[in-house]
């Protein structure tokens, strides 16, 4: 789940809790039509505003909704009907209406319920102490190990003080070390060990849930299974962007060692830490350039 920028936990709650209370007194209504466009029309708003990912207000202005909606018009205002034949026809006509709208009725209660449990879930993240630090995949490949990194120290070398830090390794992350490790070379070395560090770190863990490496500093993966396509350096700084969001009172860093990585968080409003020089494996200074010759 990811809530839209600004949005805090507390509001996304009570969006949410508005929206679940709203489509569950739909399910009961004498009038399911009225009660179905109400619940849509007072729920999408909100819903819009608070969630970017599960996209709830899509999900209300399905192709059911748009094949629904023209009911209401439709409606013959028939009054007492003496035919038989038209009578029970309107009456199979409503019913299977009701049946329609109970469907999509249903289907969007499930919705709710499933984001509630994912924003139940997105909670027990946030209550994780210590300093999200949110890894670029380069780190694992060209500097020292994350267990091996003094991280209090290096941190408040660089003006931060964290008596928590917890390392936060995107999915994504995982995704770009995969496909080097296939590559040629140095990189593809690199990258397959990094692979076996994580797999050792984390192979008694369950899927999200972090390990301790030191006193103070744990490691995790981010698992967003909702942001693995296309630039991985943005998925990356949105993992960051989402942790900064949902711990205002902190924050989230993002540590990289590549100078358009860096570039790009600043313009996103993200703060970068890096680790000192000595921590870099040799022969892996790719950002340094030579000076010119005059």
């Amino acid at each position: 789940m990811r809530l839209t920028p600004g949005t805090t936990l507390a509001h996304a709650d009570d969006v949410l809790r508005r929206a679940e209370t709203t489509w569950a007194n739909a399910r009961g209504a004498q009038d399911l039509y009225r009660a179905y466009v109400d619940a849509v029309h007072d729920t999408y708003p909100a819903l819009k505003q608070a969630f970017a990912s599960p996209d709830l207000a899509l999900g209300l202005h399905s192709a059911a909704y748009w094949n629904l909606l023209p009911l209401g018009a439709a409606r013959p205002a028939l009054g007492v009907v003496s035919d038989r034949s038209v009578a029970t026809h309107a009456a199979r006509a409503q019913r299977a209406e009701n049946q329609a709208l109970t469907v999509e009725i249903e289907n969007q209660v499930r919705a709710m319920e499933n984001a509630r449990a994912e924003l139940e879930a997105l909670k027990n993240l946030v209550a994780r102490p210590g300093l999200p630090v949110v890894y670029d995949t380069n780190m694992l490949n060209h500097w020292r190990q994350p267990g091996d990194i003094l991280w209090r120290e290096v941190l408040k070398a660089q003006g931060e003080e964290a008596s928590q830090i917890r390392l936060v390794v995107p999915l994504r992350v995982i995704d770009e070390l995969d496909r080097q490790k296939y590559g040629q070379g140095d990189l593809a070395r690199k990258a397959a060990t990094a692979i076996r560090y994580l797999e050792r770190v984390l192979k008694d863990s369950q899927p999200g849930q972090p390990v301790r490496l030191r006193q103070g500093v744990t490691l995790e993966v981010w698992v967003d299974t909702d942001d693995r396509g296309g630039d991985a350096d943005l998925s990356i700084l949105r993992c960051a962007a989402d942790l900064e969001n949902l711990h205002p009172a902190t924050g989230a860093r993002v540590l990289t060692d590549d100078i358009g990585m860096r570039l790009r968080a600043q313009q996103l409003g993200l703060q970068v830490v890096r680790l000192p020089e000595d921590h870099r494996k040799k022969g892996t200074a790719l950002d340094e350039v030579p000076p010119q010759e005059m």
